[in-house]
């Protein structure tokens, strides 16, 4: 069976995914999410961790009490997200294999929170998915989401130095042959207001910008908290 383009690219790299949290950068990325659980996460709720890796940042779910379904369309990083997660006693994880822009298993309103990181530059769809994501929210459920910006000053650097070592035989920065979508920061609110998600926050995240320069250059990631909204 074929999988997504995005969840190929991550096989390759799957037995070293987990490890890469200890670098400077992934550290402050999981800083930054750790923050973002710690006022979101209700002890009991039942949160989707939509493309969850090898499983850290299920691991930050199951430890604030929630229950799991980790979901990921790549077999390997599945397989390393249950090696992870297997020594947390008591843990309440479920593991599902799958394209994260087919949802269809999952009945509407199932999930208190989704959580969604570093996901939706590696699909086809991308407003596919987050109305799929809606979908299977409870009313006032939350969504948890990054998104990279256009014109991002780092990811610019990589594709224009990409380009310029590609001929020459040397291949860095592979993902962003997969990694295409950008979203425009203005257009965050309306874009997932036409999934029926009302944005809470926005923070910006660069593991290489000054925070003072973040007000100058666009960051790396968008990390965006939402809530479906309530129809009465």
């Amino acid at each position: 069976m074929s999988i997504p383009r995005g969840a190929a690219f991550h096989e390759q790299i799957a037995n070293d995914w987990g490890a890469a949290y200890a670098r400077t950068g992934f550290r402050k990325r999981l800083e930054l999410f750790q923050g973002v659980l710690d006022r979101t996460v209700i002890r009991g709720q039942l949160w989707l961790d939509l493309g969850c890796g090898s499983g850290v940042l299920s691991s930050e779910l199951l430890k604030r009490g929630a229950r799991v379904v980790a979901f990921d369309g790549s077999p390997s990083m599945l397989a390393a997200a249950r090696r992870s997660l297997s020594s947390m006693l008591g843990a309440d994880v479920q593991f599902e294999e799958g394209d994260a822009q087919d949802l269809s298993r999952f009945a509407p309103c199932t999930f208190d929170g989704v959580l969604c990181s570093s996901v939706i530059e590696y699909v086809e769809v991308p407003d596919a998915l987050i109305r799929h994501v809606s979908r299977v929210l409870k009313d006032d459920g939350a969504l948890v989401i990054s998104m990279p910006p256009t014109f991002a000053l780092v990811r610019m650097a990589q594709k224009t130095l990409r380009a310029i070592m590609l001929p020459f035989g040397v291949d860095r920065y592979s993902y962003l042959d997969v990694s295409r979508y950008e979203i425009e920061p203005d257009t965050v609110e309306d874009w997932l207001g036409r999934a029926d998600l009302r944005v809470d926050r926005i923070a910006q995240f660069d593991s290489m910008l000054p925070v003072l320069l973040m007000g100058i250059f666009r960051p790396c990631l968008l990390v965006c908290e939402a809530r479906k909204t309530v129809r009465l």
